[in-house]
């Protein structure tokens, strides 16, 4: 089974830096958090198999690709995914972490004492942000640890790694839900921009976004080693 290290606890040095850091950049109201970072923000938010999908066409295309190696990349892609949400939730259910608004607002009953409460704090992932296509943006109403989304693009980023044998390929990819285009010059580039980009949402402690990597990155590493190999004929 996989199990990430888990929450930082509340009373942690750790636990503390996460939350000033998310309190800071993921308040709807923020005036650190730069409008690119918004942008990155609300532009992963569209759905992530969807939008990877997406890139793995425009990849299929860009690398030349043959009918067979597409259907190998997809396949391999999107059971990679499949894979690290079933271990990302199971994982989730596991540990039963609040999210940054309940932590923020309940602050004075964690027993840290450098974490200050704030009844009124929301984070940009609000409904009155705006946004191009609905659903209006909201706080997921599931355990926050560790990013779904962090476990899926992990393990997305290093299938793609493994099947192409390189992390040195740019691609470019649109949103629906931002309705922006953003481009990475490598496919590491995405991760880490998704890991930053679930704390300035104001929806994840940057903990949960690592070591949901971590846990995609697992996955594809699992499938890569025991999935997709040459068939030997006798």
């Amino acid at each position: 089974m996989l199990r990430t290290d888990g929450p930082n606890a509340l009373t942690s040095t750790a636990y503390a830096e996460d939350f000033n850091e998310i309190k800071e950049l993921g308040s709807l109201t923020s005036v650190t958090r730069t409008p690119d970072q918004t942008d990155a923000a609300i532009f992963w938010q569209d759905h992530a198999v969807a939008l990877w999908n997406r890139i793995f066409r425009t990849l299929a295309t860009s690398q030349g690709l043959n009918i067979v190696d597409s259907a190998r990349l997809f396949a391999m892609e999107n059971l990679a995914a499949a894979d690290s949400q079933i271990g990302g939730w199971n994982d989730k259910y596991y540990w039963q972490s609040w999210r940054p608004i309940t932590a923020i607002r309940e602050a004075d009953t964690d027993g840290n004492p450098n974490t200050a409460p704030d009844s009124t704090w929301l984070p940009l992932f609000d409904p009155g942000t705006s946004v191009c296509n609905p659903p209006l943006l909201v706080t997921p109403p599931f355990p926050e640890h560790p990013s779904g989304h962090a476990c899926a693009t992990s393990a997305f980023v290093h299938t793609l790694q493994n099947f192409f044998r390189t992390d040195k390929i740019g691609f470019s990819a649109f949103s629906n839900k931002s309705c922006t285009t953003r481009s990475f010059d490598r496919f590491s580039e995405a991760l880490k921009e998704v890991i930053d980009a679930r704390v300035w949402a104001g929806i994840h402690f940057r903990t949960a976004d690592t070591q949901g990597a971590v846990l995609g990155k697992k996955v594809a590493h699992y499938l890569e080693k025991h999935y997709f190999q040459p068939v030997r004929h006798r």
